[in-house]
Order: structure tokens, then sequence, then C-alpha cells
């Protein structure tokens, strides 16, 4: 009877030990495919020469960066928040909406104020660039 107490002490305590753990129980951040993409994004609204989102890529949890949020569960990015974050003098943007394209289980996408005035071509994900070109339109109304 008492090596059977200690072994479901033991279990116990095992058990406690994986939950108060943060590496058991919380995100380990973006997947790479995602945090590379969130760099060309980063790239694309600074060419040729923006620093906005300075922060991105100085921590590997891009689940940290400046507007973005993740599903904590699977590690994958649900929420970006990118609107007016493009300097005025950089000029009008072209979107390259297959930046887009890793993002699986994005629910949620702000760039508004940032001066895309259309989508590269040939470059996939016509919806984005309808809906895009529709917000533009309203605007100018």
């Amino acid at each position: 009877m008492g090596l059977n107490r200690f072994t479901s002490l033991a279990v116990t305590m095992m058990i406690y030990a994986m939950v108060l753990s943060e590496s058991w129980w919380s995100c380990h951040g973006c997947l790479d495919e995602e945090r590379s993409a969130l760099l060309r994004i980063k790239s694309s609204f600074n060419y040729p020469s923006g620093t906005f989102l300075q922060s991105w890529g100085k921590v590997a949890d891009c689940c940290t960066w400046e507007g973005v949020d993740c599903n904590f569960t699977t590690g994958r990015v649900v929420e970006l928040h990118l609107s007016s974050i493009r300097e005025e003098g950089l000029g009008d943007l072209y979107l390259n909406v297959s930046l887009f394209r890793p993002f699986q289980e994005l629910q949620s996408l702000g760039l508004s104020g940032n001066f895309i005035v259309g989508c590269v071509e040939n470059e996939g994900l016509s919806l984005i660039c309808m809906l895009l070109q529709f917000q533009q339109e309203k605007k100018k109304e």
C-alpha cells in the first residue's frame, strides 16, 4: 500500500509540474513560415527606405511582435493590425497580396491608411485586391 501511495503522489507531482511548466501549455511562438512572411511584409511596406515596425525580428517569437496576434494553441497568426504604419513619404504602395498566403488561420487583416493604391498583378488572392479597391472607392465618396 505504501508503494502505491508513493507512485500516486509522484504521478500527481509530475502532472502539476507539466501544467505549471510554461513549455508544456503555452505557445512556443509562431511558425517559421509565418515569421518569414511577416519579415517579407515588413520589407515590402518599408520599401524603399521606411522604418516602421523596427521591433519585428528582434525576438524569434513573432506572436509577441507589434500588431501580430496568434492562436496560442496552434501558434498561427490570426490577426494582423497593420493600419496606418506606412510612412507617407514612401509614396503609393502596390500590394503583393501573395505575401499573406502563409497565414492559414488569418481572420483579421487591417491595412487601411497605408497608401495602398492597388495590387501587383498575377500575384494571387484577387479577393483581397477587390476588397482593397472597394475600400479605396468608398473613401473617395
